[in-house]
């Protein structure tokens, strides 16, 4: 009802506008007269799906989905320069070949949920090294990229 009342209240508005800068004239009482009317249809537009099916009103109403597919797409896609950067990051600033994979969720914006990183060779001569270095990337990557970080 309340869309109903601010459309006819837009109309008028805008009739209004229309009949001030329109001409004198026949043009002007031509315009007059197509808005007079105009306002009419919009006000009646409603009581029309009393007389018949809602097919054959001016407004139409449609239900808008969400596209799930397209949705999934922009997470692949946001997800897979993610894996992208993180492996150039680890490589450069640690020395590290890892395999990684990036998590987002559909929600808005496509927040990053979580980062898994498979260590392949950390770079490091000596034993036992790797295991602070280890927690050292995961609290790096949790820091940087505000989500979850799990290294294997």
């Amino acid at each position: 009802m309340k869309a109903y009342v601010l459309s006819i209240a837009g109309i008028v508005l805008v009739i209004a506008a229309v009949t001030i800068i329109s001409p004198s004239g026949k043009m002007g009482k031509f315009i007059k007269g197509a808005g007079r009317l105009f306002i009419l249809a919009v006000m009646v537009a409603p009581f029309a799906t009393f007389f018949g099916e809602k097919k054959d009103t001016f407004f139409h109403t449609e239900e808008i989905n969400t596209d799930e597919n397209y949705l999934l797409h922009c997470v692949q896609i946001l997800s897979e320069k993610d894996e992208e950067e993180i492996t150039a990051y680890l490589n450069e600033n640690f020395s590290i070949i890892a395999e990684v994979k990036a998590f987002r969720s559909k929600e808005t914006g496509f927040p990053r949920e979580k980062i898994e990183a498979k260590i392949f060779d950390f770079g490091i001569i000596g034993q036992d090294g790797h295991i602070d270095k280890a927690k050292a990337v995961q609290e790096m990557l949790e820091k940087r990229y505000g989500c979850a970080a799990v290294i294997t």
